[in-house]
């Protein structure tokens, strides 16, 4: 999961680079997503160190957590990759 994170990290900086090149009505939209997936990855950095914390009492519940954030963060990162590419 960790390097999932520093993957999309890095990916997401390239986008960043990319915002200087895009028109400037596009801009706007692109930064509202970036600003969008930075959430959704600040709460995926959320859910690894809750995860790394975890007791076996409480495991069970933050797994299903941990992989509905996962899966919506992953949603809105492709969606946004495939619209910027």
């Amino acid at each position: 999961m960790k390097t999932r994170i520093d993957a999309w990290n890095a990916e997401i900086d390239v986008f960043q680079e990319k915002a200087h090149d895009i028109k400037e009505e596009a801009k706007v939209k692109y930064e509202e997503q970036l600003v969008s997936l930075r959430a959704a990855r600040v709460e995926g950095e959320k859910r690894l160190e809750e995860m790394q914390a975890a007791t076996e009492s409480n495991w069970e519940q933050l797994k299903l957590e941990t992989e509905r954030a996962w899966d919506a963060f992953k949603d809105s990162f492709n969606t946004f990759k495939s619209h910027y590419k």
